[in-house]
C-alpha cells in the first residue's frame, strides 16, 4: 500500500478543503470544460464512425479489387471490355471485372459479370434460392440481408424500383450473403443494362493485378500510353472519402476547442476565487517553510484537477452524445456529406485520450493568471491586512501585445496548410491574447484620464470613488473583466461571421434561383437524364412564361479529390452576370485568338484547381481526352464545396455528345398559381410525374432552415461565451470583495449605507463592463474578419461579405451589462454584510 509523507498528506488535505469551500464553481467550471470536451469527442466520433462504416461499406463493395479503372465523365463504353481483356498480360493485369452502378431511389444495384466477380470481388455473388439459372434471369434481383430488412421485402416478392424519370419491377430470386450490413442489390451485369436502360455502358472496370504489379506501376504504364480513363487505387479512395467532410469536421471541433477556452477562463476564475479565500492560509504554510515551489504546486493542481474530471465527464459525455447524433442526424453531422448511410459507433480510445488530456493542459494553464498574481516571495505581505492591491503583481506590459499582434500579422501571411487554415486559427488566437494582455494598459490609461476629468466636475460621490478606485487599481480590476473581454470578443466574432455569412448565402440564393419553380433529380446527374423536348411540353402549360432546362454532371478531375460538379445550361453571352453569380468580372477570349469554348468556374476550382480567370484550363469532357476551355469567370457557390464548372449546354452537346437533361426552372407569369401550374405540369407532362417540383420561396427557406441548423452549434457556443462573461463577474467582484472587505467596512464607518456600497459596486463593475464590451467588440470584429476572408475561403473555398447585424449586438452587449451589474450586485450582496465589515476593521496588520 502506498504511502504518503506528512507534505503530501497536507497537500492533498488542502486540496480536499479547496474543493470543498467552493464546490459550486468547482462544479459550474469543471461542466463548462467538460461540454467543450464532449463537443469535440461526438464531433470526432461521429465523423470517425462515419468514415469507418464507408470504408467497410466501399471495402464488400469493391471486394478484392486492386485498383478501379473510372471514366472522367459518364459511363465507359463497353466495348472497350475486350480491348482491357487483350491488354491484360502486358499491364500485369490478372482480371478485369466489369461493374454497372444503378442509383435507385430505395438501394443502389449492381450489375456484375458473375464469372468475373467470382475472381475480383467474391463477396458480391448472389446465392440464387431457385438455381443457378436464376442468376441471368432479367428480372433476376438479389438483394443483402440489410436491403431486404429497409424495404420490408423477402426472396420471391416483387419490388418496383425508381430511378430518374423511369421505374422497373423486379423480382427478389435471393441474397448476397458477403454483403450482408450493406443496402445494395446485385443483378447481371446485362440484366442491369436492359433493365435500366443503360445498354452499351459500364460504370468502372473493377481490376485484380497480379502478384508482381503494384498500383503505381501500373498507374505509371497508364500515364505513359496517355489512356484518358482515370485509375483509381485504394489509397485515393480514402483520401477522396475522407476530404468530402474534413473541413467541416475540422471547423466543428474548433467550435469544440473555443467552449473548451471558454471553459478555461471558468476555470481561471474558480482557481483566483480560491486563492483569494486561501491567501492567508498559504502565506502561513510560506511563513512556516513551505517552498515557494510547493506553493505553486498546489495551485496548478487545482486547475489541473478541475481539468482532468472536467475531462472524464466530458468524455463520457461526447460518446453519449454521439450516439444520439448518429441516430438522429447521421454520420455527416448534418453536412450531407454521407446522407442516408447508416453508421456503427467506432470509438477511437487515442482521440479520447488527446481530448482529454487537452482538458487537463487546458485547467494547468488556466491556473497561471492567478499564479502570476501572488508574490509568493513576501509571504508576510499576503498576511498583512489592507493589501489588496499591493499582493497583485503588474501584469505584462503593453510590449507583450505588441509583439502577440505581430505574430498574429505573420501567421495570416502564411499559406494553409495541408488544405486547413491552422495558420489563421493560431492568428486568432495571437489576436485574442494580444487583446488581453493590452487590458491592463487601457485600463491604466483610461482611468487615470477620467479620473483627472471627473475631480474637475461636478459628478455624485459614488461615481467619484469608483472611478478613484478604478485609477488607483487598475491590476486590480484586470482578472475581473479578462474573461470577460475574452468570451465576449469571441461570441462577437462568431455572430458577425454567421451573420455575414447567413445575410451572403440569403443574397445569393436570390440571385442563383431567378426562376419561380424548379425540379431536378440526383439520380441523374449519373445516369442518362429525360429527353429536351420536355421544355417544349412545359412551355405549352398555363401560366407558364418561361421554360430553361439543365443538365448536371459528375466530373472527376483529380483521383484522391471528390468530385467537381459540371453544369451545362443558357449562358447570355451579352451578360454573363444574368446566368452565373459571378465574383468579380467576367473575361472573354479575343476574337482574334484561339476558339475556345468558354466555361465559368466557381471559387473552389481557383482555389483547388488554379483556375484564373482569363486563362486556359483542361476539362476532361471528350472521350479523346482532355479539352482545352476558356475561363471566362468565377462565381460563389455556396452549395458545392468541392467545386463545379459551368458552361453553355451547346458547347456540352457538342463536347459530349449528350443531349438529355437533368433539370427544369420555370417561370410564371404575374398573379399565375403557382400550386395549380405545379398539377397542371404534372398532369400534361407525364414524361415529369415522378420529379418533385418546388417554389424559390421554399427552396429559400429550405436552405437557410439548413443553414440555421448547421449553425446550431454556433448560437449555443455564443450563449455559453456569454454565461461565462457573467460567471467571470460575479466571481471575480466575489474575490475583490474578499480582499476590500477592510476598505468597505472603513468606508461604512464613515457613513456610506448599504445601498451606496451596492451602487459603489454597481458604478465599477458597470464601468468596467463598458470598457470590456466596446474592446471586446474591437477584438471579435477583427477576429470575425480572419474568419470571414481567411478561415472560409481556406477551408470551404468560398468566399462572403461583411455583415454587421446591430440589432443583435445592442442586444447581447446590453444582456451582457444589465445582467453583470445584476450579478455584482448580488455578490456584493453577500459579502458586504456589516458584521464581516466591522471584523476586518479589527485587523490591524
Amino acid at each position: 500500500m502506498l504511502k504518503l509523507t506528512g507534505q503530501q498528506v497536507l497537500f492533498w488535505w488542502l486540496l480536499k478543503g479547496a474543493s470543498i469551500q467552493a464546490w459550486t464553481r468547482w462544479l459550474v467550471a469543471l461542466v463548462m470544460v467538460a461540454i467543450g470536451v464532449m463537443l469535440a469527442v461526438a464531433i470526432h466520433t461521429v465523423n470517425h464512425s462515419a468514415l469507418a462504416s464507408f470504408g467497410q461499406a466501399l471495402d464488400t463493395v469493391n471486394g478484392q479489387a486492386s485498383a478501379q479503372l473510372v471514366a472522367p465523365l459518364g459511363d465507359i463504353d463497353d466495348r472497350q471490355i475486350e480491348d482491357w481483356d487483350r491488354r491484360r498480360a502486358a499491364l500485369g493485369i490478372h482480371t478485369v471485372s466489369p461493374v454497372l452502378v444503378v442509383r435507385t431511389e430505395q438501394l443502389t444495384v449492381l450489375g456484375l459479370d458473375i464469372f468475373k466477380a467470382a475472381v475480383v470481388s467474391p463477396s458480391l455473388l448472389p446465392f440464387a434460392e431457385g438455381g443457378a439459372g436464376d442468376l441471368f434471369d432479367a428480372k433476376a434481383l438479389f438483394l443483402s440481408r440489410a436491403a431486404l430488412d429497409v424495404l420490408n421485402v423477402k426472396v420471391g416478392d416483387n419490388i418496383r424500383l425508381r430511378h430518374g424519370l423511369d421505374s422497373v419491377t423486379l423480382r427478389v430470386a435471393g441474397e448476397v450473403p458477403g454483403a450482408a450490413s450493406q443496402v445494395i442489390g446485385v443483378m447481371d451485369i446485362g440484366s442491369a443494362q436492359w433493365a435500366f436502360n443503360r445498354l452499351g455502358g459500364v460504370s468502372r472496370l473493377d481490376l485484380r493485378l497480379e502478384d508482381w504489379q503494384s498500383t503505381q506501376g501500373l498507374r505509371d504504364a497508364l500515364k505513359a500510353q496517355s489512356e484518358p480513363l482515370q485509375l483509381v487505387a485504394t489509397q485515393d479512395r480514402d483520401r477522396r472519402m475522407s476530404l468530402l467532410s474534413r473541413a467541416y469536421r475540422v471547423n466543428l471541433t474548433v467550435l469544440a476547442m473555443v467552449a473548451l477556452l471558454t471553459g478555461g477562463f471558468l476555470v481561471s476564475t474558480a482557481v483566483h476565487l480560491s486563492i483569494v479565500r486561501q491567501r492567508a492560509e498559504l502565506a502561513l504554510l510560506g511563513v512556516l517553510g513551505a517552498s515557494e515551489s510547493w506553493l505553486r504546486r498546489f495551485v496548478w493542481a487545482q486547475g489541473g484537477l478541475i481539468g482532468a474530471l472536467g475531462g472524464a465527464l466530458g468524455v463520457g459525455m461526447g460518446l453519449l452524445l454521439a450516439a444520439v447524433l448518429m441516430r438522429i442526424v447521421g454520420g455527416d453531422l448534418g453536412g450531407n456529406y454521407f446522407s442516408g448511410a447508416p453508421a456503427a459507433m467506432v470509438i477511437d480510445w487515442v482521440a479520447l485520450f488527446v481530448f482529454a488530456m487537452a482538458a487537463v493542459l487546458m485547467g494547468l494553464a488556466s491556473a497561471w493568471l492567478p499564479l502570476s498574481q501572488i508574490n509568493w516571495r513576501r509571504p508576510m505581505a499576503l498576511l498583512r491586512a489592507g493589501q489588496a492591491e499591493t499582493l497583485v503583481l503588474s501584469l505584462p506590459s503593453l510590449k507583450w501585445s505588441l509583439l502577440c499582434t505581430a505574430l498574429a500579422i505573420a501567421l495570416l501571411m502564411l499559406p494553409p496548410l495541408g488544405g486547413l487554415p491552422w495558420a489563421a486559427y493560431g492568428a486568432i488566437a495571437a489576436l485574442l491574447c494580444a487583446g488581453l494582455l493590452a487590458v491592463p494598459w487601457i485600463l491604466s490609461k483610461l482611468w487615470g484620464g477620467l479620473s483627472r476629468r471627473v475631480a474637475a466636475v461636478r459628478v455624485p460621490a459614488v461615481v467619484r470613488l469608483a472611478v478613484w478606485r478604478l485609477a488607483q487599481a487598475p491590476s486590480a480590476a484586470t482578472p475581473l473583466i479578462a474573461g470577460t473581454v475574452a468570451a465576449f470578443s469571441l461570441t462577437v466574432a462568431m455572430m458577425v461571421m454567421v451573420s455575414s455569412f447567413r445575410t451572403s448565402v440569403s443574397d445569393w440564393l436570390g440571385l442563383v434561383l431567378p426562376a419561380d419553380l424548379y425540379t431536378s433529380s440526383h439520380s441523374m446527374v449519373d445516369q442518362p437524364g429525360f429527353d429536351p423536348s420536355v421544355q417544349a411540353l412545359v412551355a405549352q402549360v398555363p401560366q407558364v412564361q418561361k421554360v430553361e432546362t439543365s443538365r448536371q454532371r459528375n466530373l472527376r478531375l483529380v483521383n484522391d479529390r471528390p468530385e467537381v460538379v459540371l453544369i451545362a445550361k443558357p449562358v447570355n453571352w451579352q451578360d454573363p452576370m444574368q446566368s452565373v453569380a459571378l465574383v468579380g468580372l467576367s473575361k472573354l477570349p479575343p476574337a482574334d485568338g484561339p476558339k475556345y469554348m468558354v466555361v465559368f468556374g466557381s471559387e473552389a476550382m481557383a482555389d483547388l484547381y488554379g483556375w484564373r480567370v482569363g486563362e486556359v484550363a483542361s476539362l476532361p469532357l471528350s472521350p479523346q481526352g482532355p479539352s482545352k476551355v476558356w475561363v471566362g469567370g468565377l462565381y460563389r457557390d455556396y452549395g458545392r464545396q468541392h467545386g463545379s464548372v459551368v458552361m453553355s449546354t451547346a458547347d456540352y452537346e457538342a463536347l459530349t455528345g449528350d443531349r438529355s437533361r437533368s433539370s427544369v426552372s420555370v417561370w410564371l407569369e404575374n398573379g399565375a398559381d403557382t400550386a395549380q401550374v405545379m398539377t397542371d405540369i404534372q398532369r400534361q407532362v407525364p414524361e415529369l410525374t415522378q420529379l418533385k417540383w418546388i417554389s424559390a420561396n421554399d427552396v429559400r427557406q429550405l436552405s437557410l432552415k439548413i443553414f440555421d441548423r448547421s449553425f446550431a452549434m454556433t448560437y449555443a457556443l455564443e450563449a455559453a461565451a456569454l454565461f461565462v462573461a457573467l460567471f467571470s463577474v460575479a466571481a471575480g467582484v466575489t474575490g475583490q470583495l474578499l480582499l476590500r472587505r477592510r476598505e468597505f467596512g472603513l468606508l461604512a464607518h464613515l457613513g456610506l449605507s448599504h445601498q451606496d456600497s451596492l451602487r459603489l459596486v454597481s458604478v465599477e463593475v458597470g464601468l468596467l463592463l463598458a470598457v470590456a464590451v466596446v474592446w471586446a467588440s474591437v477584438l471579435g470584429g477583427l477576429m470575425s474578419q480572419i474568419l470571414i476572408h481567411k478561415v472560409n475561403p481556406e477551408s470551404f473555398h468560398w468566399t462572403m461579405n461583411t455583415h454587421l447585424d446591430v440589432g443583435q449586438w445592442w442586444v447581447i452587449s446590453a444582456m451582457l451589462m444589465m445582467l453583470g451589474v445584476l450579478a455584482a450586485r448580488w455578490a456584493a450582496g453577500q459579502g458586504l454584510d456589516s458584521k464581516r465589515l466591522a471584523e476586518s476593521l479589527r485587523a490591524d496588520w
